[in-house]
């Protein structure tokens, strides 16, 4: 298959612009939450958003372009070095964690320096400078706990849950619909066990992960890529920061394998 990358580009910024970045001009609400939030109105100044990502499938790839496919058919070609970050996600189980690996989990705080989550993500060797060991409470949406904190609050206050849930509407926004504001926990440590899945985090503290109450918790390796890790048909999400005369430019890329990464083979 050859690829003339002057075509690619024409039709892809003519598409681009049409419908694949949004303007850098334009603001809008950092986090998303209900209709009355003031914030909005601009009592209280919040930073811009990160761009949007969008999903597309690979459909060529060499050492220097990527060219992707969204699901209207159109295609965008992407020149390697336009590429802030490059990360791979490569599915894989319980089984191939060692004590040298470092978990990554983010998900409903239990309590008792325990979380209940749907997916992990595991980094070996070099690629876990990606990460560091840590563990810390948050609130939805990775808000980390703020000086005014609203779950000891309403455990000391029980009659004051109508002003903590105005509270979260005008100063941190949460979801319509979300009674209270649920807790949130996020850990990265080494693996002490699986079963369930135990980390080592600061402190000679443990953090026990579990599944969701049905059981499911997907894991992903994490490593970093070129575009010689990308085959026609794999998955990619996409940050678009810019565009150029030749390319779209991303702050970052994921790419999603099939296969774990013991299994993939380049291309020669």
């Amino acid at each position: 298959m050859k690829i003339r990358v002057g075509t690619w580009t024409r039709i892809g910024l003519v598409l681009l612009g049409a419908v694949a970045v949004p303007s850098l001009a334009a603001w809008g609400q950092a986090f998303p939450g209900p209709l009355n939030n003031l914030t909005a109105g601009g009592l209280v100044p919040l930073p811009p958003p990160p761009p949007p990502g969008a999903w597309g499938e690979v459909i060529f790839a060499n050492e220097r372009w990527i060219v992707v496919q969204n699901s209207q058919g159109q295609q965008f070609p992407i020149a390697a070095d336009s590429i802030n970050q490059f990360l791979v996600r490569w599915p894989t189980i319980l089984g191939e964690l060692s004590p040298k690996s470092l978990v990554e989990a983010t998900g409903d705080d239990l309590g008792s320096m325990s979380l209940s989550t749907t997916h992990i993500d595991v980094y070996e060797g070099s690629d876990q400078t990606l990460v560091q060991p840590t563990y810390k409470s948050l609130l939805p949406f990775n808000r980390v706990v703020t000086t005014i904190d609203p779950t000891f609050n309403r455990m000391m206050n029980g009659f004051d849950i109508a002003s903590q849930n105005t509270l979260y509407g005008w100063a941190y926004p949460i979801n319509p619909g979300e009674n209270g504001i649920p807790g949130q926990f996020y850990a990265v440590g080494n693996v002490l066990g699986i079963n369930p899945v135990r980390i080592g985090v600061p402190g000679d503290n443990v953090v026990r992960i579990f599944p969701d109450n049905a059981g499911n918790m997907s894991i992903s390796q994490v490593t970093r890529g070129t575009p010689t890790f990308a085959q026609s048909g794999d998955s990619v999400f996409l940050t678009s920061t810019d565009r150029n005369a030749k390319t779209l430019v991303l702050s970052q890329l994921v790419l999603y394998k099939k296969i774990p990464f013991k299994e993939f083979s380049p291309a020669p």
